[in-house]
């Protein structure tokens, strides 16, 4: 009992001691924020992925690793580092700003994400200034990769506008209906329909292979970030990754084509979701991967940061 009392005073007198400057106070109010967004939104939005069977969540964990093991290792030098008193109050101003209007953002997750990337900043810009960000490029932009679960949704939303609408359907729709004909199926194409004389797949959204791309891209971009490749090396695997998603969601399209004329209505649900979507996906990143080795784009003597 002795002891835990005297345990219990030396963390009442670290509290006290550290909750007595202004700094470390507004500091704290920026992370319960931020554990708030982690605990309630970001974990449930990932585990939601991952029971959907999408491999963004992985890839998102693994950016927050990544960045968080860098920092570590430059633990001392960013000890060192010393925020200016305008410096000091700008972050401040961030991090009550984004504290003071949280509780307006909680209807969305993206401005949830939002709000809490400010704090972030803010918390960053008053402990040690804006030349971290100058410093260490690298975690900072994992950092950001990662605080919105579905990263995923930017660049499709980006897509959308910039192009007409449906025109990733159509380009997939047009490529399934080569693969049939190559194969030797009676197989017509209908802006984004698929023709077959027993059966027609309608290709959507989810079905038309642009997610994956973008899981090939940030996966060529992690890779690259572990390895420390060049952004030319970097370019070239995500080309190749982009080539690989597009080349095997036309094959399961394909197939979920044939199944959906020929064969019954079980066929297509086992490889419109659940397994059969794991089992493309599985195919698709050991196919990347033995592409890699084979091409020697990458340097596995080399230790990585995964």
């Amino acid at each position: 009992m002795y002891i835990n009392k005297k345990y219990l005073n030396k963390i009442k007198k670290t509290l006290s001691t550290y909750f007595a400057k202004h700094h470390n106070r507004i500091i704290w109010c920026g992370l319960i924020v931020g554990f708030y967004y982690y605990l309630f939104f970001w974990l449930k939005t990932l585990v939601q992925f991952l029971i959907g069977g999408s491999t963004f969540p992985l890839l998102t964990v693994t950016a927050v690793y990544l960045a968080l093991q860098d920092l570590w290792q430059k633990k001392s030098q960013i000890a060192k580092l010393n925020a200016g008193t305008i410096q000091k109050r700008l972050g401040h101003s961030l991090i009550l700003f984004g504290v003071g209007f949280f509780p307006f953002s909680l209807n969305k997750g993206w401005s949830q994400a939002l709000v809490w990337l400010v704090i972030l900043i803010g918390i960053v810009i008053s402990s040690w200034g804006i030349k971290f960000f100058k410093s260490y490029l690298r975690p900072n932009f994992l950092f950001i990769l990662s605080i919105y679960p579905g990263i995923n949704f930017l660049p499709a939303y980006i897509w959308r506008v910039l192009t007409p609408e449906r025109t990733m359907d159509q380009i997939q729709a047009w490529s399934v209906n080569l693969a049939l004909r190559a194969m030797g199926y009676p197989s017509s194409v209908d802006k984004t329909l698929v023709n077959l004389p027993t059966g027609s797949v309608n290709i959507g959204w989810g079905c038309n292979g642009f997610d994956l791309m973008v899981l090939m891209l940030m996966t060529s971009l992690l890779i690259g970030m572990a390895y420390r490749l060049k952004v030319f090396q970097i370019l070239i695997i995500g080309l190749l990754g982009c080539i690989i998603a597009f080349t095997f969601n036309t094959a399961r399209i394909a197939l979920l084509a044939i199944s959906v004329a020929y064969w019954d209505g079980e066929s297509f649900d086992f490889w419109h979701d659940g397994w059969g979507g794991q089992i493309f996906s599985a195919a698709m990143f050991t196919a990347f991967y033995y592409l890699l080795m084979q091409m020697r784009l990458l340097n596995f003597a080399h230790k990585s940061k995964l």
